[in-house]
C-alpha cells in the first residue's frame, strides 16, 4: 500500500490504535473503507484496517486473522518472559538503594505477577492451537500490552526523579530496548505495539523533562526518531501480515469456487470430463460421461476415444476422425475437435478438448479434457444455414444463395471453355390483383404453389430462387437456345393453369425474360441486367410470354436512360414548357376552353411529344411531381385569363392512383386562387384497369369541390360504354381516330353520332379533338358537338391570352343537312 496514496487513513488509523481497539468504524474512517462506487475499497487497505482490527471482511476472515495475531504473538513469548524477568533482575538491585523497599518488591510482584499469567495463558495455548480468535481476544492482548506497558514506564520516570546517574544509565537502556524489543515483538498486532512504544515513550519524555539540560534535546530527537521507526515497522509488519492471511483467504475461496463448479459442470446435460491412459483407454469414467454415450461403464473402459469417433458411419464423421488420431498419436493439446458418435442409434456430435498429462517423471502419461455434445447446436447452425440461404416462405433459394451459385457455375464455364449458362428471371403477372382483393395469406399460398410448380419443372435441370415479391429466378445449362427458349416458355405454360386457392380459382400467369452466357467476360452482373432487359421488353409487349435478350434490347434501354436522366435534368432546371390549345364552341366559334399540353425541346433530339416522355416519367417517378407543377402552372396561367370558361389538364393514370391526388389539387387551387369550376380534369379509361374501388370515391370528391370531370380518348377502349354508367362524368372526348374518318368512313361517322346522341341523353358535353379541316368543322357542327379543338384553330401557344381569338368566315351561318358533308352518309341504305 502507498503511503502517498491513503497518508490520510494511515495516520487517522495509528491514532486512533491508541484510543480504541478498532470495534467499530465511524467517521471519516468508515466513509475510507468504501469507494465512491460503493465497492469495498482496495485489498492493500482493508489488509491495513484487518491489521487494525477494523470489521472490513467477513466475519470468519477476521477471526482467523485475529488467531493468526495472537499466535504469533504467543510465539515469542518464552522470548519475552525471559527478557522482562532478565530486565527486572537488572532494575531491582539499582532502585532498592534510590527507592523505598516497599515500592520496588511492590512494582516486582506486579511484573512476576503478570510474567506468570502470561505464562500460564502460553501453556494452555500450546496445548490446542488458536484457529478462530474474537474481537474480545484481540482486546485482551491489547489490553494487556498497555498493562505491562505502564509497569515499565515506571522505570524511567523512577530513574530521572532519583537523579541518580546510575539508576539513569540502567533505566535508560532497558528503556532503549524494551521500546524495541516490544514493539518488534508485538508488530503483528500493531495496536497493541503502538500502544506499549507510545506509553514507554511517553513516560521517557516525561523523564527528561524532569531534569531538562542541554543534552536533553537530542536524546529527546533520538527517542522520537527511535519510536517513529518503530511505529512505522509496526505498521508496515501488521499490513503485510493481515495481506498474507487475506491473500490465503481469497485462494481458499476460489478453490471452494473453482470445486463447485467443477461439480456443477459435471452435472450439466451437455458437458463432463475426460480422461484416457497412455494407450489412449477411457479412464475414470463419470456418470455424465456414460449417460452422455448411451454405453455402460465397463463397456466404455475398454474403448479408446477414437472408438467412439468410428462409431457413426457417415461420411462426414469419418473425415474428422483423422484429425482426432492425429492430435492424440503426437500427444499434443486440441481444442474443439468435433467427432460424431452413434448413441443407441441417434447420430451425436461432440466437441472435444484435452491436453496431455505427465507422471512425476516426465513421462506420457494419456490425456484429461472435456467434451461437450453440440448436436443441438449443429442442427440450429444448419436450420440458420438453411434460412440464410433459402426463402423462409416457399422454401427455394433465396437471392443470396442464386448469387453464389451463379458464380460457381459461371466460374465452372470459363474453366471449361463452354457457353450453356443461361439466365432466367421470372416476373407472375396480376400477382397484386390477388393481393389486393383476397389478402395476403392467398398471396403467400400462390407463390408457394408457383414455387412448387416451377420447383417440378426445374428439378434435375436448373436451380431456382426466389428474389422477393413475385420475382422467380432460375439458372441452368440449355445446349442450344431452342432448349432454353422452350424451358422458358414451359415456365409461362406451367402458370396459366388456375392456381386453386381455399374455394377460389386464380388465373395468372408469368412473364419471363432470358439471355444466354455470349460473352467470356460477362460477370454475373452482366447476366442479370440483360435477363432484366429481356425481361422488361417482354413485360412492355404484351406480359404473359418469354422473351430471349438481344443486342438491340440494350442499346434501346440504354436510350431509355439517358433520356430518363435527360428529363429528369430538363424538369430540376426548368427545361419543360406548358402551351395552351384552344376549345371553342361549336355553336359560336368562341375560344372557351383550353388543354394544357407539355411540351419539351431537346437540345438535340429536338421536340419530344408527351406520348414518348410521359411513359418514361412514369416509370422514372417523376410523374407525380411533374403532374404537379402542370396543374399548377395551368392553374395560375388561366386565373390571368377570364375569357376562358374552363382549363383542362390530363392525369396520367400514376396521378390518379397517388391516394394524396384530391389533397393535392385541393392545395395547388388555394395556392393559385383559381376556382374549381373552372378546372377540368381529364382521364382515361386506363384508370379503371388498374381500380380496386378507390377510383368512384376519388371522381365523388373532385366533383363535390365543383371540379369537371372529362373521360379522354373515348371510344379507343374495350368498355367506355360501361365505365359512363360506372362512374359520374361532366363530358367525354372524342378521339382523334374518329374525327379523321369524317369524310372517309361512314361507319366512323356514324359512330361520332351515336356517341354525341348517347352523350347528351346522359347531360354530358361532347368534345371532339384532332380537327384540322373545314369539313369537319361543318360535319360536327351538324351532328351537334358541343365543343371542338385541333389544329383548324390555331396552334397551341405558352401565352392563353393570345388563344382566345378565332377567325372563322360564316362561323355563324348554320350548316344545313343539305349542304353538310355529313349528308347522305347517315342516310340508310335503300
Amino acid at each position: 500500500m502507498r503511503f502517498s496514496a491513503h497518508w490520510k487513513l494511515v495516520l487517522l488509523t495509528i491514532g486512533r490504535a491508541f484510543l480504541s481497539t478498532g470495534k467499530t468504524v465511524q467517521g471519516e474512517l468508515k466513509d475510507r473503507t468504501v469507494t465512491p462506487t460503493g465497492q469495498q475499497d482496495s485489498d492493500p487497505t482493508r489488509a491495513f484496517l484487518l491489521s487494525f482490527g477494523y470489521p472490513v471482511v467477513e466475519e470468519d476472515v477476521a477471526r482467523k486473522v485475529r488467531a493468526a495475531q495472537i499466535s504469533s504473538i504467543a510465539r515469542l513469548t518464552p522470548f519475552t518472559v525471559l527478557a522482562n524477568l532478565i530486565n527486572a533482575i537488572v532494575i531491582v538491585p539499582v532502585f532498592l538503594g534510590i527507592l523505598p523497599n516497599v515500592v520496588v518488591f511492590g512494582w516486582l510482584a506486579a511484573v512476576v505477577g503478570l510474567l506468570t499469567l502470561t505464562t500460564s495463558k502460553w501453556i494452555s495455548a500450546s496445548r490446542s492451537p488458536i484457529e478462530s480468535a474474537s474481537r474480545r481476544a484481540l482486546d485482551k492482548a491489547v489490553s494487556h500490552a498497555t498493562i505491562f506497558s505502564a509497569l515499565w514506564a515506571v522505570v524511567p520516570i523512577a530513574a530521572f526523579s532519583s537523579g541518580d546517574a546510575n539508576a539513569i544509565w540502567i533505566a535508560s537502556c532497558v528503556t532503549t530496548g524494551m521500546i524495541c524489543g516490544g514493539g518488534f515483538a508485538l508488530a503483528t498486532v500493531p495496536q497493541a505495539a503502538i500502544r506499549w512504544v507510545a506509553i514507554i515513550f511517553i513516560a521517557s519524555v516525561l523523564s527528561l523533562s524532569i531534569d531538562p539540560s542541554a543534552s536533553t534535546w537530542p536524546l529527546l530527537f533520538l527517542l522520537s526518531s527511535y519510536a517513529v521507526v518503530i511505529v512505522c515497522s509496526v505498521a508496515s509488519a501488521g499490513w503485510l501480515f493481515a495481506s498474507h492471511f487475506l491473500a490465503e483467504a481469497e485462494l481458499e475461496h476460489r478453490g471452494e469456487l473453482i470445486a463447485l463448479l467443477l461439480n456443477e459442470f459435471e452435472e450439466k446435460a451437455s458437458d463432463w470430463i475426460w480422461e484416457a491412459d497412455s494407450q489412449g483407454t477411457l479412464r475414470n469414467i463419470s456418470e455424465r460421461f456414460v449417460h452422455a454415450s448411451g454405453r455402460t461403464q465397463d463397456e466404455l473402459e475398454t474403448l479408446r476415444m477414437v472408438d467412439l469417433a468410428y462409431s457413426l458411419d457417415e461420411s462426414e464423421a469419418r473425415d474428422v476422425v483423422g484429425d482426432l488420431e492425429e492430435a492424440l498419436e503426437l500427444q499434443k493439446t486440441f481444442r474443439d475437435r468435433v467427432i460424431g458418435v452413434d448413441v443407441k442409434g441417434d447420430e451425436r456430435w461432440w466437441s472435444l478438448s484435452a491436453r496431455p498429462v505427465y507422471d512425476d517423471h516426465g513421462s506420457f502419461a494419456g490425456y484429461r479434457g472435456v467434451a461437450s455434445d453440440i448436436t443441438e447446436t449443429r442442427r440450429a447452425n444448419a436450420l440458420v444455414s438453411h434460412l440464410a440461404e433459402h426463402d423462409s416462405l416457399t422454401g427455394i433459394g433465396n437471392r443470396s444463395w442464386f448469387l453464389k451459385q451463379a458464380e460457381q457455375l459461371l466460374e465452372e464455364q470459363s474453366k471449361t471453355g463452354r457457353t450453356t449458362l443461361t439466365l432466367f428471371l421470372i416476373d407472375l403477372d396480376n400477382f397484386k390483383v390477388v393481393n389486393d382483393t383476397s389478402g395476403h395469406p392467398a398471396g403467400d399460398e400462390l407463390l408457394r404453389q408457383v414455387a412448387s410448380r416451377f420447383s417440378s419443372i426445374s428439378e434435375g435441370r436448373t436451380v431456382l430462387a426466389r428474389f422477393g415479391g413475385d420475382e422467380f429466378a432460375a439458372l441452368g445449362q440449355f445446349v442450344s437456345d431452342q432448349a432454353a427458349s422452350a424451358f422458358a416458355e414451359e415456365m409461362v405454360n406451367v402458370t396459366r393453369k388456375p392456381f386453386r386457392i381455399g374455394r377460389r380459382d386464380f388465373a395468372i400467369g408469368a412473364t419471363v425474360g432470358f439471355t444466354r452466357l455470349r460473352d467470356d467476360a460477362d460477370t454475373v452482373d452482366d447476366l442479370m441486367r440483360k435477363a432484366d432487359i429481356a425481361l422488361y421488353k417482354a413485360k412492355e409487349s404484351g406480359r404473359g410470354r418469354a422473351l430471349a435478350f438481344e443486342a438491340d434490347m440494350e442499346r434501346e434501354v440504354r436510350e431509355r436512360r439517358e433520356m430518363e436522366a435527360d428529363l429528369r435534368e430538363a424538369f430540376e432546371y426548368g427545361k419543360l414548357a406548358t402551351e395552351f390549345q384552344p376549345i371553342v364552341d361549336a355553336r359560336t366559334g368562341k375560344v372557351v376552353s383550353s388543354e394544357v399540353l407539355v411540351r419539351w425541346f431537346h437540345p438535340t433530339r429536338g421536340e419530344i411529344g408527351p406520348d414518348t416522355f410521359i411513359p418514361i416519367a412514369e416509370h422514372a417517378g417523376l410523374i407525380l411531381p411533374l403532374g404537379n407543377w402542370v396543374l399548377k402552372r395551368a392553374c395560375a396561367a388561366a386565373a390571368q385569363c377570364p375569357e376562358l370558361n374552363s382549363i383542362a389538364v390530363n392525369l396520367s393514370p400514376v396521378q390518379f392512383m397517388d391516394p394524396n391526388l384530391v389533397e393535392q389539387v385541393t392545395a395547388v387551387l388555394a395556392e393559385t386562387g383559381f376556382p374549381p369550376e373552372r378546372l377540368v380534369l381529364e382521364i382515361t379509361e386506363s384508370v379503371f384497369l388498374k381500380d380496386f374501388g378507390t377510383a368512384s370515391t376519388k371522381l365523388a370528391k373532385l366533383r363535390e369541390l365543383g371540379i369537371h370531370i372529362a373521360l379522354d380518348d373515348f371510344g379507343t377502349g374495350y368498355s367506355s360504354l360501361s365505365y359512363l354508367r360506372q362512374y359520374k362524368f361532366d363530358k367525354i372526348k372524342i378521339d382523334k381516330s374518329f374525327v379523321d374518318e369524317i369524310g372517309e368512313r361512314s361507319d366512323g361517322l356514324a359512330i361520332i353520332s351515336a356517341v354525341i346522341a348517347l352523350a347528351h341523353n346522359l347531360g354530358l358535353e361532347v368534345t371532339a379533338e384532332g380537327v384540322e379541316r373545314k369539313f369537319q368543322v361543318d360535319a360536327l357542327r351538324t351532328l351537334g358537338c358541343d365543343t371542338m379543338q385541333g389544329y383548324y384553330f390555331g396552334k397551341p401557344n405558352a401565352n392563353p391570352m393570345k388563344i382566345t381569338d378565332v377567325v372563322n368566315e360564316d362561323w355563324d351561318q348554320p350548316v344545313s343537312e343539305e349542304n353538310s358533308p355529313v349528308a347522305g352518309l347517315l342516310k340508310p341504305a335503300s
